[in-house]
C-alpha cells in the first residue's frame, strides 16, 4: 500500500529532478543492494552528500523506502525478508568455512539476492521508466555482484562509477582490470597474516586464480542466465561492469599492506565518519558514573551477539563480572536469548552511537568484531581494540591493527573468560597500545581534505569529463588474462628452454655415441 501511494509522488520527484539537470544537478541513479547494513550505511553517507550539493538522487536499495534529505530511497521490498524466510545467513558459521566454501557461499548468497530483486514490483517499474528518461550517472556497490547494473540499458548506458564500504582492489578486476598479488597480498577470504611463508603464498596463489576462474566461468554465466531468462536482456551483466570508469574504495593505505594502486581507483577510507554529536543523556550519565571509563563492546550489524553459542556467552558474561569496575556498553540485541544474568556493569542496547562513543575521552576499549567501518572509526579516534574476527576480511583488518600495535586479537570459537581478561587488563594497563592508537589517529586525520570531499569531488569529475572518456580511461579490464600476467610469455619461455635444454642433452649424448659406433 505504502509503494502505490509513493509511485505518483516518485514520479513528480524524479520530473523535478529531470528539470534540476538543466540546473548544476545531475539524475544520478545509486545502486546499494549489498545484503549488510554497514554498506548500506557507508553509502548513505555518501548519497546524502551529493544530495546536498544539488544532485537529485534515487537509491535501489533492500532497507529504506520514501524520502530522506532529498534522497528518493527505492527500497526493493522484502528482499531481506525472503532471505530470511530461506535460511537465515549465519556469519559465524561462514567463519569456519575455508576460503574455497566461503567464497562460494557468498557467490550463492549474490545470486539468491539478484533473483530475489529482479522479480520485485519496484525494480521493474524502473525498468518500465520512459524511455527518453536520462541519468547522467550510475554509481553502484560492486560487492552486490553486477546482477542490478541490468537497469543499465533501460537507461541508454549511463556512466557508471563503482562505490564500495570494501577495501580490497582486487574486487575491481573483473570490471577495471586490478592486478592481484598472491605473493604478498592475501585473499580476503583467506585468514593469514603476513608477511606470507612458502606454503602459506602457495595456497594464496591458487586460491586467489580459483576464485578469478570460478567467477569468470562458473558465477557469471549462472548470473547471466538468471538475468536473461527473467529480463529476456541480450546485454550480459558480466559485461555491462566493464563499463566502469571509476571506483570509489574505502581503502585507507596506513590501514592496509603496501599494494600497487591503479589511476582509476580513489581510496576514500573513512568516508563514512561524521562529525561528532552530543550523546543522549541517558549515556552520558551512564559515562560520567563510570570512574574508570567505558569499554564498547560490538560485533556489527550482521553476526548477533545474542545469537552465539551458549559456552562463548557464558565466557563473556563471566569476564565482564570479573571486570566489576568497567562499564561495559554491549550492543545486543535482546537478553531474553542470554544463558546467564547479566551483572550491573553491564548496559545492553540494540544500537548504540558507535562513532560518537568513540570520540569520547573516557572510552578506554573497543572490543570489535573487526569489521572495516569499526575498525576506521576507532582509529580515527585513536581508541584501542581487542579484536574477536567472525569472518571474511575481518581477520585481515584485525591483523593490521595488531602489527601496529593498537590492539590484540582473540579467537571467538577458542574464546574463555582468562583470555579475555587478560587481553583487556593488558591493552588498558599498558600505555603502549593507546600511544599507538593515537599515532594512527593523528596520521589518519593528516590529509589535504576529508574522504567524502574526495569522493564528491570524483564523482562530479566524472560527471563533468564522461563524454571524454576515452580520452583519460585507462582500464586493462580488455587486456586478455594471460597477456595481463604474461603467463603466455612464461609458457613460451619455458618451452624454448625446454627445447634447449632437450636439443643440448641429444647433441652431448647422440652424437659422441654415434661418432663412437662409426
Amino acid at each position: 500500500m505504502e509503494s502505490v501511494i509513493l509511485w505518483p509522488v516518485m514520479v513528480i520527484f524524479l520530473v523535478v529532478g529531470q528539470l534540476a539537470t538543466i540546473g548544476r544537478g545531475a539524475n544520478i541513479l545509486y545502486i546499494s543492494s549489498v545484503a549488510s547494513p554497514s554498506h548500506f550505511l557507508w553509502s548513505q553517507r555518501l548519497f546524502e552528500r551529493l544530495a546536498e550539493d544539488g544532485h537529485n538522487v534515487t537509491v535501489v536499495n533492500l532497507y529504506k523506502h520514501g524520502f530522506i534529505r532529498g534522497v528518493h530511497l527505492l527500497k526493493l521490498d522484502g528482499v531481506i525478508a525472503d532471505l530470511s524466510e530461506e535460511e537465515e545467513v549465519d556469519y559465524v558459521e561462514f567463519g569456519q568455512m575455508n576460503p574455497f566454501e566461503m567464497h562460494v557461499s557468498f557467490a550463492e548468497l549474490e545470486l539468491q539476492v539478484c533473483e530475489l530483486a529482479i522479480r520485485n514490483s519496484e525494480f521493474k517499474r524502473l525498468l518500465e521508466y520512459p524511455r527518453n528518461f536520462r541519468f547522467d550517472l550510475v554509481i553502484h556497490d560492486h560487492l552486490a555482484g553486477p546482477c542490478l547494473l541490468s537497469l543499465l540499458p533501460a537507461f541508454n548506458y549511463p556512466p557508471l562509477v563503482l562505490a564500495s564500504a570494501l577495501d580490497r582492489l582486487s574486487t575491481t578486476s573483473s570490471s577495471l582490470g586490478t592486478f592481484f598479488f598472491p605473493g604478498f597480498i592475501p585473499n580476503q577470504a583467506y585468514d593469514v597474516a603476513g608477511p606470507m611463508n612458502f606454503y602459506q603464498r602457495s595456497v594464496n596463489f591458487v586460491l586467489s586464480y580459483w576464485e578469478h576462474f570460478f567467477k569468470e566461468f562458473v558465477y557469471y554465466p549462472k548470473l547471466d542466465n538468471l538475468i536473461k531468462m527473467n529480463l529476456n536482456q541480450t546485454d550480459r551483466v558480466s559485461c555491462l561492469e566493464k563499463r566502469t570508469l571509476l571506483a570509489l574504495l574505502n581503502y585507507n593505505s596506513l590501514l592496509e599492506p603496501p599494494e600497487p594502486m591503479l589511476a582509476s581507483i580513489i581510496p576514500v577510507g573513512g568516508l563514512h565518519i561524521k562529525p561528532t554529536n552530543q550523546l543522549p543523556s541517558d549515556l552520558i550519565q551512564i559515562i560520567d558514573k563510570s570512574s574508570n571509563g567505558f569499554i564498547l563492546f560490538s560485533l556489527g550489524t550482521n553476526a548477533r551477539s545474542d545469537l552465539l553459542d551458549t559456552a562463548i556467552l557464558l565466557e563473556i558474561i563471566a569476564s565482564m563480572t570479573t571486570l566489576s569496575s568497567i562499564t561495559f556498553l554491549w550492543k545486543l540485541d535482546t537478553e531474553d536469548r542470554l544463558p546467564a544474568k547479566l551483572p550491573i556493569n553491564v548496559i545492553t542496547s540494540a544500537w548504540f552511537p558507535q562513532n560518537d562513543l568513540l570520540a569520547h575521552p573516557n572510552a578506554r576499549l573497543f572490543i570489535t568484531h573487526g569489521g572495516l567501518l569499526s575498525t576506521q572509526e576507532a582509529t580515527w579516534h585513536g581508541v584501542p581494540i581487542v579484536g574477536i574476527p567472525i569472518y571474511a576480511d575481518q581477520f585481515g583488518n584485525v591483523d593490521q591493527l595488531v602489527r601496529k600495535g593498537v590492539g590484540q586479537r582473540l579467537s571467538l570459537m577458542q574464546l574463555t573468560s582468562h583470555q579475555l581478561i587478560d587481553c583487556i587488563k593488558d591493552v588498558i594497563q599498558n600505555e603502549s597500545y593507546r600511544k599507538n592508537a593515537m599515532l594512527l589517529s593523528k596520521l589518519l586525520r593528516d590529509r589535504r581534505e576529508h574522504p567524502l570531499e574526495t569522493a564528491v569531488w570524483s564523482i562530479e569529475w566524472v560527471l563533468r569529463n564522461a563524454e571524454t572518456s576515452h580520452q583519460w580511461n585507462q582500464s586493462l579490464v580488455n587486456y586478455g588474462f594471460l597477456e595481463k600476467y604474461s603467463f603466455d610469455v612464461i609458457v613460451a619461455l619455458v618451452c624454448i628452454t625446454m627445447l634447449t635444454f632437450t636439443a643440448m642433452v641429444f647433441t652431448i649424448v647422440a652424437v659422441p655415441c654415434r661418432l663412437a659406433k662409426n
